[in-house]
């Protein structure tokens, strides 16, 4: 582009560079000649108009010319303290101590800068014997002190120290002030306020005495209008007060005057952007509009200068416990309750959130100081209700439950607890009773929302439909009832109503997505998919930030045999519309693991913890993506890292089990499954991991034993027996082991086991036993081939392909358009050396278009009859579906081969070549190549 204002005008331009140069060294010089001792001048003046940011400019501007200025370092470091910083606030401090600034006037600021960071053990052993020569920095030194024996809740020591405060300098606000809090800390409310008092009436404006009286009146009191009359006054006073308007923002945000607290806020954004109570406000507010994500982000940041702030444990744990971080709400929430035992709300939000991760031991424990007080809450109650329901202990249950109804006759919440815990110790008319009553003298939707979900456990679809009714009276203007009615209506098989219902809910609230998967489900039953495909697509134009919507395209793409390049680029839309949201990441994870593609797994996890770094599901698919990939010592460092995060929690443990099996460190594996054995007594996947485990130790009596054990436990259940038949297996006892196949099978049908008991009948020659069990099941199951289909896959992997083929066929009789079976019949037949082999394939592919395998199959078969030019087309069209398959691309280079076109086939080799040990098959690539 030709720029003709400066071209034209050439001589202006050096004129007009020339003037901006003259102006610039001007300006240099007078920078020059402004010395660190007038830049500090300046900075004093600023702070004597209130404005810190601009005096901690010119201090710092100070520091560069002069370093070493202990003046410059005292003054920064006081002025940080002033806005909220104590922790860098200690860092300019500690160099002018070391830069010897007189320490009558560092000391005091040290002091309250320590006290101010939750640095008590540092503030007592430096300070509680330190005298200084100056009354009044004495006084303020003390005063310091004094709060720290407070915090350690040694008021004895407080109050001495106060009051020799007071001796040096009579009527030193911040040490009255101080014995006030020691007042208020043995509940004596009007010591505490006439103390306050006499500050304010030598100092109308001290904020901190007047923050004080507006806890007490709010807090003690509970006078919301005099506590913000309180905070208002320190604002008269001190217009700047950041704790007056974040107590005024905090108090109207509780009486949920959300509108007014945001105009507080934003006077608050304006004067002090980034103070830690302006930050807790906004924290606040953001947790209002269920921003947890963003909750969580301000808190953190907050912590970051305050890590022993008990509200802002409190948000934070609250944050966690929103977004289902169970581990991380319950770190905080402890940290919080260990620092402020008395705060009831986190108690009881550490309670919950141990029943939530199934701790109901843990969930008594920390209730039982509210449980053993006079007058425990309905709330507490409630929950400790629901914590011996979770362990069986039914009697001690309705104890609770009954204390709670009689500590809280009228709550909804606790009358609805009661109900549903009725419901599950078998009373569900009672139940259902006290739900219906609770509903009707209730406008909150929870008992109604708990009564549809009992009629519907007791399969009363009529009962259902009516509490969905209710419900909808109290949510007219939501599609929650619509989306439920149509449920109900899909159950009594009323499609037309269901679907009536659905477009109604998406009526309501054309973001609703269950409504269009709803709708997108009854468009497949109707076999129509590409109708349930244009809804997807036409949600997620609308909502194009959906990673639901897309996810649910992914498994409908999954279910109509789209090619799995298309499925994992949905997910990776999925993983992309909200990096966010863990689940979208583990599922194309999980899908790239079992598609074999260890690598692209792992790139997959390791940006997934990126984006949730705190996230312990994606740090379970990173150690499983690790495990895949062959990164073994890096898997068991991911899982034992998981294991000490959730240290009751037995899945670490099983996950650190197969890792150190990858290892072929066989102890250790045994270590971690004993320890999650211990975890969790019953749980059979790690019963079954110890059976598995000992068969292959070679100690089948060990395995025997824990199959016995779970027998034992679970006398109903057939996984006993089936360990115990896979133990006897493993050591050649056809006879136990068929027989604890049986015994299995009596107790569950499986076809997993049926598959082993005819293997195992096999195995020890009773071929004619074997084909009975073969047609006993086919003749109770006619429409069920997933028997034959199993033991056609066993024979195929032992190369048996005539019974292979066998078993195929027998599931072509019950399926005849099965094309998965026709594929594999079609392969065999070629194996076998039989004609016939591409009219199953081309079939096959008919019937499950654009399946890379099946294509594969049908080339295979053109080639055996001689049809090389449409072997090779069909071979192109499997390598584009699955362009990352190297053994396609092998085996369309072998037919170039056979086909004379050498030229296309060393291009293909290459291209396998250059894959090095990425493809296992590279020493028959360099045996083709020298053919050619």
């Amino acid at each position: 582009m030709k720029h003709t204002r400066t071209s034209n005008n050439p001589v202006l331009t050096r004129a007009v560079g020339a003037c901006c140069a003259a102006l610039l060294a001007l300006t240099l010089v007078g920078c020059a000649r402004e010395s660190d001792a007038d830049l500090l001048n300046s900075a004093k003046a600023l702070l004597a108009k209130n404005d810190a940011k601009g005096a901690v400019i010119q201090i710092k501007n100070a520091l560069q010319k002069n370093p070493q200025s202990a003046e410059a370092r005292y003054l920064l470091g006081k002025t940080l303290l002033a806005g909220g910083s104590p922790t860098a606030a200690l860092v300019e401090l500690v160099k002018a101590q070391e830069l010897q600034f007189p320490e009558e006037q560092v000391a005091p600021e040290m002091a309250r800068a320590m006290l101010m960071a939750g640095d008590i053990n540092k503030l007592l052993g430096k300070y509680a014997d330190a005298t200084l020569k100056d009354a009044s920095a004495a006084a303020d030194l003390k005063t310091s002190v004094a709060a720290g024996y407070a915090t350690q809740g040694d008021l004895g020591r407080a109050k001495e120290v106060a009051e020799d405060a007071l001796r040096l300098r009579p009527g030193y606000a911040p040490a009255l002030i101080l014995q006030a809090r020691a007042a208020l800390a043995e509940q004596q409310v009007d010591v505490a306020l006439e103390l306050l008092s006499k500050v304010l009436a030598a100092e109308a404006g001290n904020e901190a005495a007047g923050m004080l009286k507006g806890e007490i009146l709010l807090q003690v009191r509970q006078d919301g209008e005099a506590a913000t009359a309180a905070f208002r006054a320190v604002l008269a006073a001190r217009p700047g007060a950041v704790s007056a308007r974040a107590a005024i923002a905090n108090l109207l945000f509780q009486q949920k005057k959300f509108d007014a607290a945001k105009a507080e806020f934003a006077e608050l954004k304006k004067t002090a952007p980034n103070h830690p109570e302006t930050l807790f406000v906004e924290a606040e507010l953001a947790f209002n509009d269920k921003d947890y994500k963003r909750a969580r982000e301000i808190s953190d940041q907050i912590l970051k200068g305050f890590p022993d702030s008990v509200r802002v444990l409190e948000l934070a744990g609250a944050a966690e416990y929103r977004m289902k971080g169970y581990v991380q709400a319950e770190a905080l929430l402890g940290k919080a309750l260990k620092l402020a035992p008395q705060q009831a709300f986190t108690r009881l939000l550490l309670a919950q959130t141990y029943l939530r991760t199934g701790q109901p031991n843990k969930t008594i424990d920390i209730l039982q100081p509210v449980l053993e007080s006079a007058k425990p809450d309905g709330a507490s109650l409630a929950m400790a209700g629901e914590a011996y329901l979770q362990m069986g202990d039914a009697k001690r249950s309705e104890v609770a439950f009954q204390r709670a109804l009689k500590a809280a006759p009228t709550d909804a919440r606790v009358r609805t607890s009661a109900a549903l815990a009725q419901m599950a110790r078998g009373n569900a008319g009672g139940a259902i009773s006290e739900l219906e009553a609770v509903a009707s003298g209730d406008s909150g939707p929870r008992a109604d929302l708990a009564l549809v979900s009992a009629r519907l456990r007791q399969n009363d679809l009529d009962g259902a439909l009516k509490a969905i009714a209710g419900l909808e009276k109290k949510m007219a203007d939501q599609p929650l009832p619509q989306q439920l009615r149509g449920r109900v209506l899909l159950m009594k098989k009323d499609l037309p109503g269901a679907t009536k219902s659905y477009e109604a809910a998406l009526a309501k609230d054309p973001a609703y997505f269950p409504a269009v998967a709803s709708l997108a489900a009854l468009d497949l039953m109707d076999k129509k998919p590409e109708v349930a495909r244009a809804r997807f697509e036409a949600y997620i134009k609308a909502q194009p930030k959906s990673w639901q919507a897309r996810l649910a395209r992914a498994e409908l793409e999954a279910r109509t045999g789209a090619p799995t390049t298309t499925v994992l680029a949905t997910l990776r839309e999925a993983v992309k519309a909200n990096p966010a949201e863990a689940r979208p990441h583990l599922i194309l994870i999980s899908n790239l693991i079992n598609g074999g593609d260890s690598t692209a797994a792992l790139q997959a996890a390791q940006d997934a913890t990126a984006a949730l770094p705190n996230s312990l599901e994606v740090m379970d698919a990173q150690g499983r993506a690790e495990l895949a990939a062959g990164d073994n010592q890096r898997a068991i460092s991911t899982f034992k890292k998981l294991s000490g995060l959730q240290p009751r929690n037995p899945t670490p443990e099983l996950r650190l089990a197969e890792a150190y099996m990858a290892t072929k460190d066989m102890d250790a594996a045994a270590r971690s499954l004993r320890r999650a054995a211990e975890l969790q007594p019953d749980n059979l996947a790690v019963m079954r991991s110890l059976a598995r485990l000992s068969v292959e130790q070679k100690r089948p009596q060990e395995g025997l034993a824990v199959a016995r054990d779970v027998q034992k436990r679970f006398p109903k259940e057939a996984a006993g027996y089936t360990l115990e038949g896979e133990v006897e297996a493993s050591r050649q006892a056809w006879g136990a082991a068929a027989q604890a196949y049986r015994a299995s099978l009596q107790r569950a049908s499986s076809v997993e086991t049926a598959a082993k008991l005819h293997s195992v009948l096999v195995a020890a020659g009773k071929a004619p036993e074997a084909d009975r069990l073969f047609a006993d099941w086919i003749k109770e199951h006619p429409k069920d081939t997933s028997l034959p289909y199993f033991l056609g896959d066993v024979a195929l992997a032992k190369n048996d392909w005539p019974r292979a083929e066998a078993n195929y066929r027998a599931v072509l009789e019950i399926q005849p358009e099965n094309a998965l079976a026709l594929n594999n019949v079609a392969w065999l037949m070629v194996k076998q050396g039989k004609a016939g082999a591409v009219a199953l394939a081309e079939k096959a592919n008919t019937l499950l278009p654009d399946r890379a395998p099946l294509l594969d199959t049908w080339a295979t078969a053109l080639e055996a009859d001689n049809q090389l030019p449409k072997a090779i087309e069909t071979q192109k069209r499997a390598i584009a579906l699955e362009p990352k398959d190297a053994a396609l691309t092998l085996r369309l280079a072998k037919l170039y081969i056979k086909a004379g076109d050498k030229p296309r086939a060393r291009a293909e080799l290459d291209v396998l070549s250059k894959l090095g040990q990425k493809f296992a098959g590279q020493a028959e690539v360099a045996s083709l190549l020298k053919t050619l």
